[in-house]
């Protein structure tokens, strides 16, 4: 085979090597890209719905509370109207009444004493539009609907005597009574709780739908009887800023957010559906019976959610099917995520279309069509180009090669007297004028020139040698001072002296020449808190069988104190008898890194304001505390702390008065806690304290009294005077929790019950505070003293 096709194919085949590893390495990737894209969508739809449907159960839980503190205050305004204004008398003359169950309509006559208020009878009034005395001015006043019953017999039905509650035909619900068993013979939790002496609020079936309820037991005039009930409540459905928060929630281009029952007659039904369109419908009664196999799976996924509440703080699982809407034939597929709020039994659907994100899918897909296409183009034009450019590249180093080679033949043969007349320049011009030379020199040349050329042949290969030598050590100087990378030798003595070291030491403050002179050791630079552990791990290095490579961080010092942060690589250097001589390296300044470390871990564990740990930061170190307690058997506590009065700062000074009034309480109440505690901002005016490893409660009350003590002194911010108190709610582990959500709440909920007796004092969690709407006693401890005080109002 000729040298030019050599040359030739020997290119073109480079080039096919190169293209085809790129063209088919990219043909590979389009596709793992292509997978990888559509699984990412889809891990963010599911994560997306996910969190939907978690905001919504917040949503419904925060709902929730807020209207049991309504129903709560409005036992208090039912019960003030009735026992304060004037006086309920269950005394009167005898009235029959036409009891009617309110779960089975079943009627039966019943006698029973007439209920007097200021000793006129309440009547039998089923006309919303004439006035009832005490409930029509309670649903006035709060917005509610209001009842007073009449206990009927020994058993404990409850009669509606006097009621803002609507029937079907929307009069009063007169003469309807709650039985103390339920239709399946369980009974009712309602007049159980009533009977017990004690307030409900909750769920709970009124006449003919859900309410959020609230029930008060009336007593006869010995106080040791149950004679009737006082009750609020509001209609579930009828919580008008739920509903729309939740119609308006829109997931992709039409993904909606729907609401369904899931027990007893509410089962598949429509609470809340997509933008409100199916409101009521009950999709376990539709023609199609694919949809309701998918609404059948969606209640089952929602019931086995209670057993994951033990790992998840609000379960929720996602389910794939096909679904057919109301207004078209086609099944579109779709994804849920499906959540499940108890104490209303709805069923939570956050859903979205998947053909919703088709698009950017197929976007994607087409972008990587198209790059794959560019790169198969210019592979081929890069072959063409390669192709045209190797053949007159050989076709120009050839020819003047085949001229010389006719010439080299003939001088071969003895013809001296030839000349090689090749006018090319680079190389192939070189070697001519080379070879003509030598010519020339052997006419002229005696019989000792093969000794003589010899010797300068040699000695010019020896000088082209030290020069490339000289240039190569050059190359490598210019490059080890142009890096941020500081080269250096190191005798493995002690001290390490420095053999050599790269003169960009400068970089950190030193001049090369003290460190080779000896003036300066290696060691002499090492800060003092990490020399120690340098030194352990260069002494392990040098005894390690492997000896590879070792990377250190550690910080240095410069004769003006400056602190500086490196990255030291070394390699050791043994003798013939394997013993380690010197270390050699490299040294990289990271100073800047280490400091953009130190910043991303403050702005993720510390809040912005006051410096102090933040919520992520506090929930590891109270897990870890938790998990001490228990290896321990100790107890640890947590301090729930919110200012008191704190909105009427910022209301009348501005936020930035109470953010500097915020800086200021962070500063005193850390000053009350130990080494090991932990003090953090939960955002606005509230803190939380954690004080693990305590023997006794006793401790506990100590930094509560501390800090009620340090917050009474006032404070001072731009030369204005603020009196801000404390209220603390406290918890224990493990008697008051095991888990860090059950220790918030109750800590939260002493806290409030701490607002609630006058604020300025701390109140530890008690059990009674969550069997009742509020405990009937709580200890609150006030300037040094406790108290057991009522805080369940008159019985």
């Amino acid at each position: 085979m000729k040298i030019r096709t050599k040359i030739t194919g020997m290119g073109l085949l480079l080039v096919l090597l190169t293209a085809a590893s790129i063209v088919g390495i990219a043909m590979y990737q389009e596709k793992v890209l292509e997978r990888n894209i559509g699984q990412e969508v889809d891990l963010l739809v599911s994560s997306e719905i996910k969190k939907v449907a978690q905001n919504v159960y917040l949503m419904c839980r925060t709902m929730q509370e807020s209207l049991e503190q309504m129903l709560t205050h409005g036992l208090n305004v039912a019960a003030d109207v009735a026992g304060n204004h004037a006086q309920l008398n269950f005394k009167g003359a005898p009235v029959s009444w036409q009891a009617v169950n309110q779960f089975t309509n079943e009627t039966s006559e019943v006698t029973l004493p007439k209920v007097l208020y200021d000793g006129i009878w309440l009547g039998r009034n089923t006309d919303l539009s004439q006035p009832t005395a005490i409930v029509d001015e309670v649903t006035k006043l709060l917005g509610v609907t209001c009842t007073v019953f009449q206990r009927m017999n020994d058993e404990g039905d409850m009669l509606r005597v006097a009621t803002t509650v609507p029937d079907l035909n929307g009069n009063r619900a007169i003469g309807t009574y709650i039985p103390r068993y339920n239709p399946d013979g369980s009974p009712n939790e309602v007049i159980e709780t009533l009977l017990r002496g004690e307030a409900f609020t909750g769920r709970a079936y009124v006449v003919n739908a859900w309410y959020l309820t609230g029930y008060r037991p009336l007593w006869d005039s010995s106080g040791s009887k149950v004679i009737g009930a006082l009750y609020v409540g509001q209609k579930q459905e009828n919580v008008t800023s739920l509903r729309h928060g939740i119609m308006d929630i829109t997931i992709g281009k039409r993904g909606y957010v729907a609401v369904l029952g899931d027990k007893g007659e509410q089962r598949g039904k429509y609470i809340i559906s997509g933008y409100g369109q199916r409101d009521g419908e009950n999709l376990l009664l539709a023609d199609s019976p694919s949809q309701k196999k998918e609404v059948e799976k969606i209640l089952q996924l929602a019931e086995t959610l209670d057993d994951r509440k033990a790992a998840e703080a609000i379960p929720v699982a996602l389910h794939r099917y096909l679904w057919k809407n109301s207004d078209g034939s086609e099944l579109h597929p779709k994804m849920a995520a499906i959540g499940y709020y108890e104490p209303w039994d709805w069923v939570i659907m956050a859903t979205a279309y998947e053909e919703d994100f088709y698009p950017a899918r197929q976007r994607m897909a087409s972008a990587l069509s198209n790059m794959i296409s560019w790169v198969a183009g210019v592979a081929t034009a890069i072959i063409v180009l390669s192709l045209l450019i190797g053949y007159y590249v050989a076709r120009g180093i050839v020819r003047p090669l085949e001229k010389a080679m006719e010439v080299f033949e003939q001088i071969g043969q003895g013809h001296f007297g030839l000349q090689l007349n090749v006018a090319a320049r680079g190389e192939i011009g070189q070697l001519s004028r080379s070879f003509n030379n030598m010519v020339e020199n052997l006419l002229e040349v005696t019989a000792s020139r093969d000794d003589l050329n010899h010797e300068i042949v040699e000695r010019i290969r020896v000088e082209n040698e030290l020069r490339e030598i000289s240039a190569r050590r050059e190359d490598l100087e210019r490059i080890v001072n142009n890096s941020p990378a500081v080269a250096f030798l190191w005798c493995a003595e002690s001290g390490w002296p420095v053999e050599y070291v790269s003169p960009n030491i400068s970089q950190f403050g030193f001049d090369s020449e003290d460190f080779c002179r000896g003036r300066l050791l290696f060691s002499s630079v090492v800060h003092a808190e990490d020399l120690e552990r340098v030194q352990e791990a260069v002494t392990r290095h040098c005894s390690s069988p492997k000896g590879g490579a070792l990377a250190l961080e550690y910080r240095i010092l410069n004769r003006r104190g400056e602190e500086f942060w490196i990255v030291n690589r070394l390699w050791l250097r043994r003798n013939d008898d394997g013993e380690v001589t010197h270390y050699q390296g490299v040294v990289l300044d990271i100073t800047a890194r280490k400091k953009a470390e130190a910043d991303i871990k403050k702005l993720a564990y510390y809040d912005a304001l006051t410096g102090l740990p933040n919520r992520s930061l506090f929930m590891n170190r109270l897990k870890q505390a938790l998990a001490q307690a228990k290896r321990d058997e100790r107890l640890a506590a947590l301090l729930f702390i919110d200012l008191d009065k704190f909105k009427e700062v910022n209301d009348q000074y501005g936020h930035a008065f109470g953010d500097k009034l915020l800086k200021a309480v962070g500063l005193r109440l850390a000053s009350c806690i130990r080494q090991n505690d932990t003090l953090a901002r939960f955002g606005g005016d509230e803190f939380i304290m954690l004080l693990p490893g305590l023997n006794e409660i006793s401790a506990v009350n100590i930094v509560a009294e501390k800090i009620l003590a340090i917050m009474a002194e006032p404070f001072c911010i731009d030369q204005r005077r603020f009196d801000i108190s404390s209220s603390i709610g406290i918890t224990l582990y493990p008697q008051d929790g095991e888990n860090t959500d059950l220790l918030f709440k109750r800590a939260d909920m002493a806290m409030y019950v701490a607002k609630d007796m006058g604020r300025n004092g701390y109140c530890f969690f008690d059990v009674k505070m969550e069997r009742t709407s509020r405990p009937r006693y709580a200890r609150k401890v006030v300037a040094g003293q406790s108290h057991l005080l009522p805080i369940d109002g008159p019985e």
